[in-house]
């Protein structure tokens, strides 16, 4: 047989024209029935997608279809014919048909053909044609048309035989038997349960009760299920699943060789997915020749979980997509941990890194290499990926309890399952943040060791956080490598603060912030506290992960010998959150101080200002004084400051820029002159700087006009500052200053 006969796209009633499909013994059993994770409800959903937009399909489309359709059984010509088999491939593709994947199976070794049909044993996609098996008999009843499934399924009551089957599977075949002789209305499937013919052993059939709903349990079967679906439905859906549901289906025996199946899918004019063409490479080995239903059934519950979190809200992603991105992971991860890597080289083309970093960065065309990828390493990645997406957050909800202020606990993004830009990977940055945890994770479960849940919080805490770290964020793929050369490092029994004693990490990673950070952790009683104030400081938009200022203005006040106390920080901490919430208040008071810069005719603010040392200083002198409020606070500032001037020539003969401004910010912000309008900082935080402006005026006698500005100073008159217009008797302006000042 031809290879490309091996892989053909193929509707149900496609498929039972041509085999008898039978689910082998050592199968797993049939589970979506239960609907773990809401796969069986994510399904019945995509259906239903899938119809609108078949039946919403240009009918132009349509009608040029069966229109090539006639043309291409009436050509002769070969060239001709290709020809429109392209046309007819594209319109096809521009209706967008529901294709749920792949469907193996191998043909077994008694090899029946009987009558025009061929036995083959189903080893993947089970779960998916199980369930369209199902869905067609429900709807099939529902709308009238049991006579025709009869007929697609070629059921023959007398001889027990039918063409989809667990025929080697006594019990369960022998419910499917009794179910498609009893049930001939919706409310016999819905209480299959009371009837007489569903014998008692039935209940000891995993793949029965997830048909019917386990006995004595507030569970539904899939027909309870379905009902609720299509019950206040009256569309017509059955022609749909029964002919324009498509799938895959390889037969395995025809050709094993990775190569072989690319070739087959690029001569359909499709492309195939990286983990088929893997899939096929680790097939062909001895140690799943020996057993390959076993690694079938395993590859299948891979495929479900992608299936189950790909993006259902775009058409042109599948579940591929999450599969391969999750390949590529493992394969960096393998990559990294047989290299010899120098952790202080930052060359990306250094021999030791070059073609790790290739494959972090994922350009368009490259391929996932099987050198690096073995099933049983890809199990226990499985396993890992599976425990952070869904038995990790259920141990954050227990751990969140021990941090009463801190709130970002969700850091893993599902998003990453089924990435959709840069080729459908992760970001670079998210692969440093997230890679040296799986591989974690991955390790505690090879090794049979567990893991501790607030252990991992904190690992996954210090990568996230270091993400914002320019240097992490610009070597990104570099640091990716380093960090997964850390977690090599590292056994069940460390912590993160391990780290301080473990030799061979990168400063990058391990940098001078971190090192003061981890020993104020490291065998902390009150751990819990520092870590819930830390981490929502380092969350603060200024911050960006970085609160060194912080720490030391904290060390720096601390009357014990510069001792860091934990309530100080929190105190300056609360201010700290209440000086930028309220910025566009504070800032004026911040003219005069180390946040700008004065240079020839500009006034710049530093990009750094929340670290400044006159900033934080603010920030100290407030919490000294507790019993006033922000507003009282910012005025005694400002009357501590005029009050430096003994007189209104000392208040003229100021020169400073920053000076003169903060000044007049004083008498806008206060209302000493009257109609004050209120300041504005919307046409920026900058100044610049005239020796003149027309029909404007200056209260020093040095008379520089300002204006605000962003990025560049250029004229503008209708950024001058306010004041400069308004200025009528600037004497009496400056006695009214001096006196609030002494107020």
């Amino acid at each position: 047989m031809s290879t490309i006969k091996s892989m053909q796209e193929v509707s149900v009633v496609e498929l039972m024209c041509n085999y008898n499909l039978i689910v082998p013994e050592i199968q797993r059993e049939y589970v979506w029935g239960f609907n773990d994770y809401g796969i069986f409800d994510t399904f019945i959903a995509d259906i239903k997608e899938g119809f609108k937009k078949n039946e919403n399909a240009d009918s132009t489309a349509n009608t040029e279809i069966e229109t090539i359709k006639k043309m291409v059984k009436k050509t002769s010509d070969e060239s001709t014919r290709k020809s429109l088999n392209k046309i007819l491939n594209e319109l096809v593709n521009k209706i967008n048909l529901l294709n749920i994947g792949f469907l193996y199976s191998y043909r077994p070794d008694y090899y029946v053909f009987n009558d025009r049909n061929e036995d083959l044993y189903l080893i993947d996609g089970q779960q998916r044609f199980t369930t369209l098996f199902l869905i067609l008999y429900y709807l099939s009843i529902k709308e009238g048309k049991q006579e025709d499934f009869m007929s697609v399924f070629r059921f023959d009551k007398e001889i027990e035989r039918i063409a989809f089957d667990y025929r080697v599977r006594t019990l369960t075949h022998n419910f499917f038997i009794d179910l498609l002789s009893n049930t001939k209305s919706v409310d016999d499937l819905l209480n299959i349960r009371n009837t007489n013919w569903f014998l008692s052993n039935y209940d000891n059939d995993v793949t029965i009760n997830a048909i019917v709903g386990k006995k004595n349990k507030e569970t539904f079967g899939v027909f309870h299920k379905l009902d609720s679906h299509f019950k206040n439905d009256d569309t017509e859906y059955y022609e749909f699943v029964k002919t324009q549901i498509k799938f895959w289906h390889f037969k395995t025996e025809e050709t094993s060789q990775g190569e072989e199946l690319y070739i087959t899918m690029n001569s359909r004019g499709q492309q195939l997915a990286d983990n088929e063409t893997i899939r096929a490479k680790l097939f062909d080995t001895d140690i799943v020749k020996s057993n390959p239903l076993q690694w079938s059934e395993k590859w299948e519950i891979w495929q479900d979980f992608f299936w189950k979190n790909r993006d259902k809200n775009n058409t042109e992603i599948s579940a591929d997509e999450g599969f391969n991105e999750f390949l590529r992971w493992v394969q960096i991860i393998k990559m990294t941990e047989l290299q010899e890597v120098n952790v202080e080289d930052d060359n990306e083309d250094s021999l030791d890194k070059k073609d790790i970093i290739e494959i972090i960065k994922w350009g368009k065309g490259k391929k996932l290499n099987v050198r690096y990828l073995n099933l049983d390493e890809i199990e226990n990645f499985f396993k890992a990926l599976k425990y952070l997406y869904e038995e990790f957050p259920i141990e954050i909800e227990k751990i969140k309890l021990n941090y009463p202020t801190y709130s970002n606990f969700n850091m893993i993004e599902n998003d990453w399952l089924c990435p959709v830009d840069n080729n459908n990977s992760i970001l670079q940055i998210d692969s440093f943040s997230f890679l040296p945890v799986l591989y974690y994770c991955k390790e505690r479960i090879q090794n049979r060791e567990r893991i501790e849940p607030i252990t991992l919080f904190r690992l996954i805490r210090f990568f996230y956080n270091l993400r914002k770290d320019t240097t992490v964020f610009k070597t990104a793929s570099m640091q990716t490598i380093n960090a997964l050369k850390l977690i090599n490092k590292l056994n069940e029994k460390n912590d993160i603060v391990d780290i301080l004693n473990v030799k061979g990490i990168s400063s990058t990673i391990l940098n001078k912030e971190e090192i003061i950070k981890l020993k104020l952790f490291k065998d902390n009683d009150n751990r819990f506290k520092y870590e819930d104030l830390f981490w929502r400081a380092e969350d603060n938009k200024q911050n960006e992960g970085s609160i060194i200022h912080l720490i030391e203005v904290t060390e720096s006040s601390s009357k014990d010998n510069q001792q860091f106390n934990i309530n100080d920080f929190e105190e300056k901490l609360i201010l700290f959150e209440e000086f930028i919430e309220k910025e566009h208040y504070v800032w004026g008071n911040l003219i005069a101080t180390d946040v700008y810069t004065e240079s020839w005719d500009r006034i710049n603010y530093v990009n750094d200002w929340h670290k400044s040392k006159d900033f934080l200083g603010l920030i100290s002198t407030k919490q000294s004084m507790k019993e006033i409020g922000l507003k009282d606070f910012l005025i005694k500032m400002q009357k501590s400051f005029i009050s430096q001037y003994e007189s209104k020539n000392d208040v003229m003969k100021e020169k400073s820029y920053k000076k003169q401004i903060f000044i007049y910010y004083i008498l806008q912000f206060n209302s000493l002159i009257k109609n004050s309008p209120k300041w504005e900082w919307n046409n920026g935080w900058n100044f610049g700087v005239y020796e003149e402006f027309s029909n404007t005026k200056s209260i020093f006698e040095k008379e520089n006009i300002y204006q605000f500005f962003e990025k560049q100073f250029r004229e503008n008159e209708s950024k001058l500052i306010w004041v400069h217009k308004n200025i009528s008797n600037k004497n009496s302006i400056i006695e009214n200053l001096l006196n609030w000042s002494k107020e």
